[in-house]
């Protein structure tokens, strides 16, 4: 829904609307899964910025899945499942008994350049971690030297909650540890994990996120959703032990200046939590940042200013697509036929196997960057950009 102006706040009151409201295939999952199927099959014949092609074939091994849970016989479920095989990736769904709820949906406002949402879990609301066939998602990757493992909409999962997923990530990280990757029987695999936290519409900015970090290589928030975690988790900590340790990190409430220094505490904070994360923070039209071992490790403007976006609904899943695209480039095409199998459990694969490298990290928050910015221009927030787009937004770095 594309308000003309802002919502009505009076009871009874009504605002316009700019365009018709129109119902789109969507969920985090999904529109990362899109952008990055988009950029995946251009690349098949197209040669990118870092010289590097690579083959892709759709669903299947060296390509990209969602795991997530809908009613395939309702008109949503319908809609979702349509949109998968149109885009060419699979979509396993692991609650298909759930024929008595509704796939969960969104009503979207748009409204100045921003979105809200209205939002109904439906079969989301029973989705657990258990739910995922772990042998058959590791199955897929069985020729493959690299697994991208995404998890999309942490907050908006309840059964995920609480230790569900550590289990589940455990649990691929150890059958990986235990795989040998290619005909040499020596490399191990690599498994890099990432996670994206969503808004907390509870507020309470919980479910023991700080417990899974250690077993996620990369995560997603943007400046208000990283804000939020990092107040609530120094609440519960200080509550906890009654008092505020000294030399701990305080995050200010209500922070509007956000300097170096404040990222620089906010690094600090979450190596404290997590030395192996690195916390991604998508900044709007200010690009994004990269914070890791206490420190800003790398920081990218966006590739052009957008004054009046047309539709910022699911920007930062396209920044995600293009941040993975990006990272993963050399895991693509490495020379000896390998490739890469990408997991995202909805609202996907990687343990990074070593520290984030700068070089590689930089990268994908360029593509990251590129990738978001089209997505602003274009109504909805699965509809990804042509190639030649991507290609002349990410030649603005090189001028």
């Amino acid at each position: 829904c594309h308000l003309d102006g802002s919502l009505s706040s009076e009871a009874g009151g009504d605002t316009r609307l700019v365009h018709p409201i129109t119902t789109m295939a969507g969920g985090s999952g999904l529109n990362t899964c899109t952008h990055l199927c988009s950029l995946m099959m251009a690349a098949t014949t197209t040669t990118t910025p870092s010289s590097k092609s690579s083959t892709y074939s759709g669903g299947g091994e060296g390509g990209v899945s969602l795991y997530t849970a809908v009613n395939e016989s309702d008109p949503y479920g319908t809609l979702v499942c349509n949109h998968a095989k149109q885009h060419g990736f699979d979509l396993h769904n692991c609650h298909p008994d759930a024929s008595n709820k509704s796939t969960g949906h969104c009503a979207v406002l748009v409204a100045n350049g921003e979105r809200s949402f209205l939002t109904h879990l439906g079969v989301m609301e029973t989705f657990e971690a258990k739910d995922i066939d772990t042998s058959q998602l590791l199955s897929r990757a069985s020729s493959s030297r690299q697994l991208y493992v995404h998890v999309a909409g942490y907050y908006n999962i309840p059964g995920f909650w609480n230790g569900q997923l550590k289990t589940t990530l455990q649990t691929i990280r150890t059958a990986m540890d235990h795989q040998q990757g290619g005909g040499d029987g020596k490399k191990k695999k690599k498994l890099v994990t990432s996670l994206l936290c969503q808004y907390d519409a509870t507020e309470a900015w919980d479910g023991q996120l700080m417990n899974l970090l250690p077993l996620v290589d990369y995560l997603f928030c943007n400046e208000v959703e990283v804000q939020k975690i990092a107040q609530a988790t120094k609440s519960r900590q200080a509550q906890q032990s009654e008092q505020q340790q000294q030399g701990e990190t305080m995050i200010t409430d209500g922070q509007e200046d956000y300097d170096e220094s404040y990222w620089t505490d906010m690094a600090t904070f979450f190596c404290q939590q997590s030395p192996s994360t690195c916390v991604i923070v998508t900044l709007g039209p200010k690009g994004a940042l990269a914070l890791h071992g206490g420190q800003i490790m790398t920081r990218q403007e966006a590739p052009t200013s957008v004054e009046n976006p047309l539709d910022p609904t699911g920007a930062g899943d396209a920044f995600i697509s293009g941040f993975l695209y990006g990272l993963g480039l050399d895991d693509h095409d490495n020379g000896d036929g390998d490739t890469s199998t990408t997991t995202i459990t909805d609202n996907t694969s990687s343990s990074n196997g070593g520290l984030p490298i700068k070089e590689s990290v930089s990268q994908a928050l360029r593509y990251g960057c590129v990738v978001g910015t089209s997505c602003i221009s274009k109504m909805g927030a699965s509809n990804p950009a042509p190639r030649g787009e991507i290609e002349e937004l990410m030649k603005k770095y090189a001028s």
